[in-house]
């Protein structure tokens, strides 16, 4: 069962209480111009049919390829802020139907692709907000931070570091793990290194993650897959390191939502339900049915309009 600040409402609850209004089109402009009492039933189908169940979106749906840099000279020349290459890829999409974005890494001898789903960019701000409550951090939730980065090979190799995130489930121990190839010296190689990292962790959502391409595909089947965890983990990173690096966050991968797409992701799960022809009765959006109504929004509005603030990721409001 989840911790309450991670809860929402049943469909039950969103029927019984909130006005309701039936949708085929334009999903996006009605999600954004609803309020709090109302909420939205798509009457349409979200995910093609070749991707049904769900989980198999995730797993071969098409994803945003962040820009491809061939060798650290390129990436150094080019200085290839993640940031800038997730705005240049997020405001030329064609259409909706992507189950994540991935990069490549330059460097090193794996070049495994690392994808990460938006899904868990919203999942993971969250869980970081989470964990920094004004309250005390009375019942352990905080993030602790344990960097290895005193070796002179940090500045080759990226910094190790060991972290403690906590759980969305009630009764379940935190979770934790390591990061590798962590960008922290300010030094031309942290463009390689920022695009090597990976980490030992392992939760649900990663084990069972498992994957095979189609034989006469030249890709390989294993992708990375970054989780909420992780990227939880990787904002306290930056946290940690900000009195004296900022390159952790300059070579961050992770899109950080700023207040205008946290709140409509609350609305996806406080105001939104579907029902295909397949639904008995209306029910609650699944990831990747969130996840393409993401890319949607930001094919409208662009990269800027939802990972772009002034603003401390800390300071926003989740609406629970």
């Amino acid at each position: 069962m989840r911790k309450s600040y991670f809860s929402s409402p049943t469909a039950a609850e969103i029927k019984r209480t909130k006005e309701l209004f039936s949708v085929s089109e334009k999903y996006i402009d009605r999600l954004l111009n609803i309020s709090d009492t109302q909420a939205l039933i798509i009457s349409d189908s979200l995910i093609p049919e070749e991707y049904v169940p769900s989980r198999k979106f995730f797993k071969h749906g098409r994803d945003v390829k962040i820009k491809r840099f061939k060798t650290l000279e390129q990436v150094i020349v080019t200085q290839g802020y993640p940031s800038e290459s997730r705005k240049t890829a997020f405001d030329n999409l064609s259409d909706n139907l992507f189950s994540g974005y991935t990069f490549k890494p330059i460097v090193g001898t794996d070049k495994t692709t690392k994808k990460i789903p938006l899904v868990e960019c919203f999942e993971g701000a969250k869980l970081y907000c989470y964990a920094n409550q004004d309250t005390g951090n009375l019942f352990g939730a905080e993030i602790n931070v344990k960097p290895y980065d005193d070796s002179s090979k940090v500045v080759y190799e990226g910094a190790e570091i060991i972290l403690k995130v906590p759980s969305r489930e009630k009764q379940h121990s935190r979770y934790e793990f390591k990061f590798s190839s962590v960008p922290v010296a300010d030094h031309q190689n942290k463009f390689g290194i920022g695009y090597s990292i990976k980490t030992d962790h392992v939760c649900g959502s990663k084990r069972f993650n498992i994957r095979y391409n189609n034989i006469l595909s030249r890709d390989k089947s294993k992708v990375d897959n970054f989780c909420a965890h992780e990227i939880a983990g990787y904002f306290s990173i930056i946290d940690s390191y900000k009195e004296f690096s900022l390159v952790p966050y300059e070579l961050n991968q992770f899109a950080i939502p700023n207040p205008f797409s946290i709140e409509f992701y609350n609305k996806l799960d406080n105001n939104c339900l579907i029902q295909n022809e397949t639904d008995k009765r209306p029910r609650k959006l699944n990831r990747a049915e969130k996840e393409i109504l993401l890319w949607e929004l930001v094919k409208d509005v662009g990269h800027d309009a939802l990972f772009k603030t002034k603003g401390k990721l800390r300071d926003f409001s989740w609406n629970r």
